[in-house]
C-alpha cells in the first residue's frame, strides 16, 4: 500500500499571491494547475459490515478491473477498522461555467459519468525519532472508476454520504517527484447531500457559483507531498528515507518563506466509530 509523506503549513489568505509566485518560481512548473473538486465524505452507519462485500464479485469478473489490487487493500483495511473515506470528482469546468452564468448549474453529463476517485487516508503514524518532526506519513489508497460504477460499488458495500463540500487547489510539481498543493475548503453546501447513487429521473447535482461561496477559514493550507510506492517491499525503508530527505531539502530551501509546522496527528484522524459529529 502506498504511503503519503508530507509537510504542512498555513498560508494566510492575504499572502496567497506571494506564496503562489514563490512556488511557481521554486518548482518551475509550467503551467500551474488550478482545480475545484467536489468532495463527499462517505461512511457506513451499519458497523456490522466489514471489508468490501462486493470484493468476491470483482475478483470473479471478466475482465478483472484494473483497480482490483486497490480494492483488495481497502478490503483488508476495512475488515479491521471502519474509516471515513472520501469520494472525489474534478468539477473545474462545471464551476467555471456556473461562475460565468452567475448561478448554480447542473453537473454536466461528461462530469457525471466521468472518473471518480475513492480515497482512503489512514490515521497518520505516531511520532518517530527516525522521522523529521515536521514530516507526517500515512498509508493512502486511491481507486479510480467511472462515477456511476464507483458509486454503485460503494452503495452495495453499505456506504452513504455524510457531507459534501467543494475544495479549491493549486498544484505544482518539482523535478524530485514532489507535489506542492495550496488548498482551501469552502463551507458545506447548503442542501442535504444527494443520495450516493443517482436514481432514475433525478436531476444532476447542482454545481455552485463559487464566487458566492465562503471559505471555511481565512487561510489556505500548503502541503508538500511525496507518494512512496510499497513495492518492492525490501526497499521500502530506503525509499521512505529518500522521501524524508527530499522534504527536508524543501523545508531548508524555503526557510524564512514558509514555516512548516508540527501538527497533532489527531487532527487527521479518519477512523469512524459510527456516530456523525
Amino acid at each position: 500500500m502506498p504511503v503519503e509523506v508530507f509537510l504542512i503549513t498555513v498560508v494566510p489568505s492575504a499572502d496567497t499571491t506571494k506564496a503562489r509566485s514563490v512556488l511557481h518560481g521554486y518548482t518551475e512548473t509550467r503551467p500551474v494547475t488550478h482545480r475545484f473538486t467536489r468532495v463527499r465524505h462517505v461512511r457506513r452507519l451499519d458497523q456490522s459490515i466489514r471489508g468490501i462485500p462486493i470484493l468476491r464479485s470483482l475478483q470473479s469478473s471478466n475482465p478483472k478491473p484494473d483497480s482490483l489490487a486497490q480494492w483488495q487493500d481497502l478490503h483488508s483495511t476495512l475488515s479491521r477498522q471502519q474509516y471515513m473515506l472520501t469520494e472525489r470528482v474534478d468539477v473545474t469546468q462545471d464551476v467555471e461555467a456556473a461562475m460565468a452564468a452567475g448561478q448554480p448549474l447542473p453537473m454536466s453529463e461528461q462530469t457525471q459519468k466521468g472518473e471518480r476517485i475513492l480515497r482512503f487516508d489512514d490515521f497518520p503514524d505516531p511520532p518517530n525519532p527516525r522521522v523529521p518532526k515536521t514530516v507526517m506519513q500515512r498509508k493512502q489508497i486511491d481507486i479510480g472508476e467511472p462515477g456511476p460504477l464507483l458509486e454503485q460499488h460503494m452503495a452495495d458495500s453499505g456506504f452513504s454520504v455524510a457531507n459534501e463540500y467543494v475544495e479549491e487547489t493549486y498544484h505544482w510539481w518539482d523535478n524530485n517527484n514532489l507535489e506542492f498543493v495550496l488548498w482551501r475548503q469552502y463551507n458545506d453546501l447548503p442542501n442535504p447531500p444527494a443520495p450516493l447513487v443517482q436514481v432514475p429521473d433525478q436531476a444532476n447535482w447542482m454545481v455552485p457559483d463559487m464566487s458566492k461561496m465562503e471559505p471555511v477559514a481565512p487561510f489556505w493550507m500548503l502541503y508538500v507531498r511525496a507518494l512512496v510506492d510499497a513495492n518492492p517491499v525490501d526497499r521500502m525503508a530506503e525509499r521512505m528515507a529518500e522521501a524524508h530527505g527530499r522534504l527536508g531539502r524543501v523545508e531548508k530551501d524555503l526557510e524564512g518563506v514558509f514555516n512548516f509546522m508540527v501538527f497533532d496527528r489527531r487532527t487527521l484522524d479518519t477512523r469512524y466509530t459510527g456516530e456523525d459529529e
